[in-house]
């Protein structure tokens, strides 16, 4: 019987081996290149709404917003995990006026709820386009379409690999190996470019942010105490479920419910830290409270 296309089925495993394992590199470095970050514009000094947003997303933007309003008195909680607007703020941060309007625009409001809504807010997505004009953050659409190029050898693999088992099939040859390697591939496949979050920290993020973390720990008497003191800098770099007070926090994580917090980090290209994540994913608002300007919390 000939060979289909000229090779023994252990010659075919075996190229077939080598390549996917190239198709896995090029995937990878595809990848790894993309979230690289190009940027030749230099990086400035980043205000504290840029690094949390660098830390965490947009999510921790309006949680750092949130403890410094607090801790201004212009925030209030109460037991029910509501947060209530005290004045009206005149801060020339327009995060942290997102924050009030939004609290003073419903009753009942929790920071589960505002969080995801002021995240929203265009004040705060247009801190991540700086970013990425600095390079710190690579946008979806750079990754999805290096995750798409970095696919096509893998797909092709795929598709000689099923055109080779069919013909094994028609011939009644073993092909055991061959659908295992095939699985194998569709596996990859679905890992490589399964999808991730909507922005990651490239490289130089990353070392924006490892920088920032070192400051912060010898902040006290510099000059960058301002961006790095009191509870507003804490949750910068941990979200709200390092919020110093104790007390405070539990209000804040009151309406979390059984699924509690989901505060995890923001996803990165080479350190696994941390992705967007956030605010409180508790449900929604519990009676009493409020968030409108006035009542009682």
């Amino acid at each position: 019987m000939p060979r289909p296309w000229g090779l023994s089925g252990p010659e075919f495993l075996q190229l077939y081996w080598i390549g996917l394992a190239l198709a896995v590199l090029v995937a990878i470095v595809v990848r790894v290149r993309a979230r690289a970050g190009h940027s030749t514009q230099p990086v400035r000094s980043l205000d504290m709404d840029e690094l949390a947003f660098l830390a965490g997303g947009p999510r921790r933007v309006v949680e750092t917003a949130v403890a410094r309003l607090l801790t201004s008195g212009e925030l209030r909680t109460s037991r029910r995990g509501t947060v209530q607007a005290t004045s009206t703020t005149r801060s020339l941060n327009p995060v942290d006026r997102a924050v009030i309007t939004d609290c003073q625009r419903y009753t009942n409001r929790t920071v589960a709820l505002m969080i995801p809504s002021v995240a929203a807010d265009p004040v705060v997505t247009g801190i991540g386009r700086r970013l990425e004009d600095m390079g710190l953050l690579a946008g979806s659409d750079v990754v999805k379409s290096a995750t798409r190029k970095g696919s096509v050898p893998l797909w092709v693999l795929l598709a000689i690999g099923v055109a080779r088992w069919v013909n094994g099939v028609a011939v009644d040859a073993p092909v055991g190996w061959l659908t295992l390697q095939l699985v194998l591939t569709g596996v990859l496949i679905l890992l490589l470019t399964r999808r991730g979050k909507a922005l990651v920290r490239t490289r130089k993020g990353n070392e924006v942010l490892n920088d920032a973390r070192r400051t912060s720990t010898r902040a006290a008497g510099s000059v960058d105490e301002v961006v790095y003191a009191g509870a507003a800098g804490a949750v910068l770099f941990g979200g709200l479920l390092v919020y110093p007070d104790l007390a405070v926090r539990t209000s804040l994580l009151a309406s979390s419910g059984p699924s509690g917090y989901s505060g995890g980090g923001y996803s990165t290209c080479s350190t696994g830290s941390s992705s967007c994540s956030s605010g409180s994913s508790c449900g929604g608002g519990g009676g009493g409270g409020g968030c409108g300007g006035g009542g009682g919390g």
